[in-house]
């Protein structure tokens, strides 16, 4: 009897994986080189994918700050172009719901009163500054900070303080808590500034006296040429979840006042949300693309590696098929290589991805927004991309008879 006359014999997996691992590490030098060419692929999609991701973090933050998702609601005019105030409790109704996360109302204060430096300053002067009265709530519903001091509390909204925007406090010289500025035709103490808060622009100008103080003590000392009420609203803030703001506005005009709905004017500040959108969407198809294409090279070396592992192992090749080694043995063998080198590629390029990550954003202040769905799926596009890259060469091996692979060994 024969070699040929042999049945082929059967291969157990455990078998298939030592042979896919000895053919491996058989050529350390080789499998290395290989290797990184898919670390490279695994490595800029989950760095490429984490950057773009701290990136977009960050830019959505900064327009959130600038009022992506804030909205104004501010009383508008009939049909004879006279003001329709808004109800007393169009603040209370207006938080009631449920995508709306901080709303804050700002007051009328009579539009006589002006906000000067001195007493000595002429009454013309005014340098554009805006005099309203805002509650404790305010800073949250416009995401505003304090530069220094301190907003109104329950006690000092009842006492001569006054809070300034930023180019209030810049106009009237206001440099450290203390100082005094001339309100309403007496001193106000100044008890914090605020940081910019960018699309809120009005406020940025504003001089706020505490609510309860406007109501029960400047109301009583002016009167008002537009026809203002004591403690009437002028214009309610309303910040609401990321991405919601467009649903909250067409109920807002209703839900300020139910009554005359036609008369409530609410912002367009909310149109920004579209930039959001715009901003998630490109930033993540372009990390996508450069990922892709740096997948497509790791697979290319994996590919030529495998081709030039064929040649070189053609003897090898001939020797196992003359032995009675099936052909699906010989491609299962080329394809377990294949993935074995993508496996440690993928194992190298998701740590190099995740520390490339974590550097970017610790060099510009970000914080790191580390691209799980990308961690947990490249090593299925690393295995997808060996068996890929290892297909040809494991179909070219079995095109091979065994008395041609042993001739040109």
């Amino acid at each position: 009897m024969s070699i040929s006359d042999l049945r082929p014999i059967r291969i157990r997996i455990r078998d298939l994986l030592d042979d896919a691992t000895a053919g491996t590490w058989a050529r350390p030098l080789r499998t290395v080189l290989s290797s990184i060419g898919i670390a490279i692929g695994i490595a800029a999609l989950v760095a490429i994918t984490g950057v773009a991701g701290s990136n977009k973090a960050q830019y959505l933050n900064e327009l959130d700050r600038m009022g992506a998702n804030l909205l104004t609601v501010e009383p508008g005019k009939d049909t004879n172009d006279k003001t329709v105030p808004l109800p007393a409790t169009a603040l209370e109704m207006i938080e009631r719901i449920a995508p709306v996360t901080n709303a804050a109302a700002v007051y009328a204060v009579p539009s006589t009163v002006r906000a000067y430096r001195t007493d000595r300053v002429p009454i013309n002067q005014t340098r554009g500054l805006l005099v309203q009265a805002a509650g404790p709530g305010l800073p949250a519903a416009i995401d505003a900070d304090l530069a220094w001091g301190q907003w109104f509390s329950n006690a000092s909204r009842i006492l001569p303080t006054v809070v300034l925007g930023s180019q209030a406090a810049t106009a009237l010289g206001i440099a450290y808590p203390g100082q005094r500025i001339w309100v309403a035709d007496q001193w106000h103490s100044v008890i914090g500034v605020l940081h910019p808060v960018g699309l809120a622009g009005g406020i940025d100008h504003a001089v706020f006296l505490g609510d309860d103080w406007a109501r029960d003590t400047i109301w009583r000392q002016f009167t008002d040429t537009t026809g203002a009420t004591p403690g009437s609203i002028a214009t309610i803030y309303v910040n609401t979840h990321p991405g919601t703001a467009a649903q909250v506005r067409p109920v807002l005009a209703g839900t300020a006042n139910p009554a005359a709905p036609q008369y409530v004017g609410v912002s367009q500040l909310s149109d920004y949300a579209d930039v959001r959108e715009l901003a998630d969407t490109s930033l993540t198809s372009l990390a996508t693309a450069l990922a892709a294409i740096a997948l497509l090279i790791g697979g290319v070396g994996i590919a030529n590696t495998m081709i030039v592992s064929v040649i070189e192992r053609r003897g090898e090749i001939g020797l196992r098929l003359a032995l009675g080694a099936r052909r699906t043995h010989i491609a299962t063998q080329f394809i377990f290589e294949a993935l074995a080198l993508a496996a440690i590629g993928a194992t190298v390029g998701i740590s190099i991805g995740i520390l490339a990550t974590i550097g970017y954003a610790a060099v510009n202040a970000q914080a790191a927004a580390l691209p799980i769905t990308a961690i947990v799926a490249a090593p299925a596009l690393a295995l997808t991309v060996g068996i890929i890259a290892g297909a040809y060469p494991a179909w070219r091996a079995t095109r091979l008879t065994p008395n041609e692979a042993l001739r040109t060994a």
